[in-house]
């Protein structure tokens, strides 16, 4: 967007850019007006400016200041890379001295450009970016306290605002009465406005009222704007509340003395995510004030916790709460509700998705990618979203999860926010424009996250990001943390993260998205907090190649149908695969193979064994996509999964890709088959609500916005309700236009060749996925947790150029440990046949079927066999048998 600056060329009489005037660094009166269409001149601190090369070449620079100051800049050198923290994107810019005659501090609450004038023409004007000026000038505001600060009863007011010309506090007695203003204290070290208010303010209401010179207006903007370190909030957001967290009247009973559930290695833990909304809205069991809300995590006869209770008992360790901060695009109170009989319409009917389309931009759903407040819980998912109900409500719900042995994790968004500039959405970016978000050379926003991408690569959005954590793990109890996106933040942010939690609690869980993409790729801007950088941290990040290998092809695909090694390539080819290449199939059969065994072992780099081509290798050594398979060097750093929230979940997956004759109970089968890649391996177990229970969304691949109707986890199966007649959301109408339209011609098909699961089919679906969690918390052999026990426990004696495609068989030798089993030994058949397998080194052992399968509800498990005198197993078609030694 072009920015509008006032400025003009002048005539040398009034001073140009060769005059005395500038030799000793003066600046020269001027009245200017032309248009600045970027900004790509870098202020890096106090006395240097950066230009890139093409733009600086033969040219005599002025920094142009408020439209009528400049500054003469003089050539100093070229920017080398390691000079200040963003010159790997700079490197190779022309420097330009600032002259000591201006004032930083003051020139930066003006409009600012750099120029190149001849005579009456201006040859060259663009803006500047002025984030690294302000960490240089401001750095010790980093060890100050910022947002809303008690003692002994007084609150006081601490904001960042180093570019404002004035900022004042209003109060508020009521959310809509008119504020009283009282003028807040500047301090020019730090930037940090300050006033010490009155006891008499507490639960009173608060804006900032901030004059401040913005690029995006190119004007000087006044605005009441919330506090972006608020802990409380009207049920709109439009103020923030004076509230004090550690009241006595914000605390539930027996908060004061909850003790956190013992923390659970990484390479154990079991997690289950879910959204607060999708887990009790669509359960009738549960009061109807309740469905959506945190409180329903504390009925404990519902369907919907009585199977977290299942779940609990059975061994998952961790509930990751899809976010649940002050989220922007849904409304605090009379949020939109469509009038369409949605459950009327046909099963591939575009109707479902036409009618929330009509209201999905104000009704009560959406994943909550979209951060407005980060320190606040949502007040649309409490029964009273005005003022500190909220508060109580999300510490009864973690409360009511640690009751049944269950810790929280919270998703957090700290890589965009919703909004930027001048909008009322937009927090940051109006208190110190330019400075919390991340720009390009041309001084456009980066928006590669999707939105408005943030920088905390910034000292104080570093500083934020690790302090709101902090408030979270303190005020709230949360027991984890996962990072969207986590790839575009400094690794140097993470670990300061990680840094703050051990201080507050042992065994505090970190993981997140390690993707590279964007401008901050291949470590463009500084070191990320990527899949190949965490190694060695402890902190996890999502397996990608163990996904893409069982399902087949990659998550982005235009043709849904591509199978893998979890979906029956070769074996039970669907309408894609059917007159496939069998040669090329076989190859990408055995190498799906591959990575699934690496992400068995929890993707480590180092870790050796016999690829299905029979060389040796290493994980670093095995391909995908061109990246290295293996990159974390503990198993815990790596977190296995087969679908989450984003894009299809498993049964639409397997809707997809499976042939469409396979039954249900097959399905069934080749779900749990799937999930068994995650919960029967070293590292974290990843798993999405109701994926157990064959949930489907339809098709939809991302239901951010989709409403309840093609979110809601279906509890009461077989009952015809305002959630249809469809017993697990399948066949809930053809998936929105605004995510899967592309697909639409695969879904009909798909909707209408592939029959929803029975309630049968789904309670032996849950069944079966609550053996297998059983049997991975009986032993330590899944969860090993440490590079050398896994290298030296588990190998996989079939692998190599004889071995069975679509098969692996895993043997761990337990002999030594405190375990209840010497040899644990697990056949991975996703085929549709009875296999065989005969490992030499087991004849003469006494292996069995482990107890829990020997009770199984699958009745396949009783063809599962051991030859002791040839060390044989046999294994039914469509599971994970696992036999043991004692």
């Amino acid at each position: 967007m072009a920015a509008i600056l006032a400025i003009t060329g002048c005539s040398p009489s009034e001073g140009g850019a060769g005059s005395d005037s500038e030799e000793d660094g003066s600046p020269e009166s001027v009245d200017l007006d032309i248009s600045v269409e970027d900004r790509r001149a870098i202020w890096l601190d106090a006395r240097t400016i950066a230009l890139d090369e093409e733009s600086s070449r033969d040219r005599d620079l002025e920094l142009v200041v408020g439209g009528t100051q400049a500054y003469p800049l003089a050539p100093e050198g070229v920017l080398e890379a390691g000079q200040v923290a963003e010159s790997q994107r700079y490197a190779g810019y022309q420097t330009f001295t600032v002259p000591e005659s201006l004032d930083p501090q003051a020139a930066l609450r003006e409009s600012l450009a750099v120029v190149d004038r001849e005579d009456e023409t201006t040859e060259f004007a663009t803006g500047v970016q002025a984030g690294p000026v302000l960490d240089d000038l401001y750095a010790s505001a980093v060890e100050t306290d910022l947002g809303l600060l008690w003692e002994d009863g007084i609150p006081t007011f601490a904001v960042w605002a180093p570019t404002a010309h004035q900022v004042e506090l209003e109060i508020y007695e009521t959310p809509e009465s008119d504020p009283t203003a009282h003028e807040m204290d500047y301090d020019p070290a730090t930037g940090i406005w300050t006033l010490q208010g009155d006891s008499g303010w507490d639960r009173l209401y608060y804006t900032y009222r901030v004059e401040v010179w913005h690029p995006d207006s190119q004007q000087t903007e006044t605005y009441s704007v919330t506090d972006p370190y608020s802990v409380s909030l009207t049920a709109d957001s439009t103020r923030s509340q004076i509230v004090n967290l550690d009241d006595d009247d914000l605390a539930p009973e027996g908060w004061e003395e909850l003790v956190r559930p013992e923390p659970v290695d990484p390479a154990a833990v079991h997690i289950w995510e879910v959204h607060v909304r999708d887990f009790s809205v669509a359960d009738n069991s549960m009061p109807e004030e309740l469905r959506g809300t945190y409180r329903a995590f504390g009925e404990n006869e519902s369907s919907a916790v009585q199977h977290l209770i299942d779940l609990s008992d059975a061994g998952i360790t961790h509930v990751h709460l899809l976010p649940t901060y002050d989220i922007a695009t849904i409304p605090g109170v009379d949020a939109a509700e469509s009038d369409c009989d949605l459950a009327s319409f046909e099963h591939d009917s575009p109707e479902q998705q036409e009618c929330i389309a009509e209201v999905r931009e104000q009704d009560a759903y959406n994943w909550g990618y979209d951060p407005f407040h980060f320190n606040v819980p949502e007040g649309s998912y409490s029964t009273e979203p005005e003022g500190v109900e909220r508060i109580i409500e999300y510490r009864e719900m973690v409360m009511a999860l640690n009751e049944l042995d269950l810790r929280v994790v919270n998703d957090v968004v700290y890589n965009h926010t919703h909004a930027s500039g001048t909008g009322e959405k937009s927090v940051f970016d109006r208190i110190v424009p330019g400075y919390y978000h991340r720009y390009d050379p041309e001084g456009e926003i980066e928006r590669s996250t999707c939105c408005e991408n943030t920088a905390p690569e910034r000292v104080m959005f570093d500083k934020f990001v690790v302090e709101s954590v902090e408030l979270w793990a303190e005020a709230y109890q949360v027991d984890g943390f996962r990072f969207d996106l986590m790839g575009h933040h400094p690794k140097e942010n993470i670990l300061a993260v990680q840094e703050a939690l051990e201080n507050i609690a042992p065994g505090i869980l970190i993981y997140g998205e390690g993707w590279e993409f964007g401008e901050v790729e291949n470590d463009a801007l500084f070191e990320q907090a990527s899949q190949s950088n965490m190694g060695g941290t402890d902190i996890g990040t999502f397996n990608d190649r163990m996904r893409d290998a069982a399902h087949g092809g990659g998550p982005f695909d235009e043709d849904p149908r591509s199978q893998g090694f979890g979906t029956g390539l070769l074996s039970q080819p669907n309408a894609a695969d059917i007159d496939g290449d069998e040669e090329e199939q076989l190859r990408e059969l055995l190498h799906a193979g591959d990575l699934v065994k690496m992400g068995l072992v929890g993707n480590l780099a180092d870790y050796s064994f016999i690829a299905s081509d029979g060389q040796q290798t290493t994980g670093a050594d095995l391909d995908y996509n061109g990246a290295p398979a293996g990159y974390a060097e503990q198993p815990g750093e790596t977190v296995n999964y087969v679908d989450a929230h984003d894009n299809e979940i498993l049964f639409d997956i397997l809707a997809y890709k499976l042939n469409h004759e396979v039954s249900g109970e097959d399905r069934a089968r080749m779900q749990i088959f799937n999930l068994s890649l995650a919960t029967l391996s070293q590292g974290s177990g990843f798993y999405t609500a109701g994926t157990e229970l064959m949930r489907s969304k339809s098709l939809d691949r991302d239901s951010y916005d989709s409403g309840d109707w093609f979110n809601a986890i279906r509890w009461n199966c077989g009952a015809s309700d305002e959630f249809g007649p469809s017993t697990n959301g399948f066949g809930a109408g053809l998936p929105p236009a605004w995510t899967t339209e592309e697909k639409w011609p695969y879904a009909e098909e798909t909707l209408n060749a592939v029959e929803a699961p029975s309630c049968e089919d789904i309670e032996f679906s849950k069944d079966r996925f609550l053996e297998q969690l059983r049997i991975a918390n009986s032993t330590q052999a899944f969860s090993l947790g440490s590079a050398e026990e896994v290298q030296q426990r588990v190998s996989f004696p079939l692998s190599g150029e004889n071995e069975t495609p679509g098969v692996i068989t895993m043997v761990i030798d337990m002999r030594g440990l405190d375990d209840a089993f010497e040899e644990v030994v697990v056949v991975f058949n996703g085929t549709d046949e009875v296999v065989e397998q005969s490992v030499e080194d087991l004849s003469g052992t006494s292996l069995e079927l482990h107890p829990v399968l020997q009770e199984s509800v699958d009745p396949v498990f009783a063809g599962a066999e051991f030859d002791e005198s040839t060390g044989t197993v046999t294994a039914p078609a469509r599971s994970a048998t696992v036999f043991v030694s004692e």
